[in-house]
């Protein structure tokens, strides 16, 4: 099972079952993700979990540095005096 992504497609019998993070999946008891997960093993389960949470972290974080970043930038034209058009 490749957790290395930032959403997954659970499938079916050639149905869509689910479509979500990982972490999210894993937060729904009644999920089939769930189900899954636990049928390797509670070693490997616990595993799973726990690389899901640390690629859920990753997400975050980026996405906050990306709005840091936005910002930032945003920040920076303003006080350009080459991008200000009230020059």
């Amino acid at each position: 099972m490749d957790l290395f992504c930032f959403v997954l497609k659970v499938l079916g019998n050639g149905e869509v079952l689910e479509f979500d993070s990982p972490s999210a999946l894993l937060s729904n008891g009644n999920s089939y993700f769930v189900s899954l997960v636990d049928q390797t093993g509670p070693a490997e389960a616990e595993y799973l979990r726990t690389l899901a949470n640390r690629i859920d972290l990753k997400v975050k974080t980026k996405k906050q540095e990306r709005i840091v970043d936005d910002e930032l930038i945003s920040s920076v034209n303003e006080n350009d005096p080459l991008l200000n058009n009230n020059v």
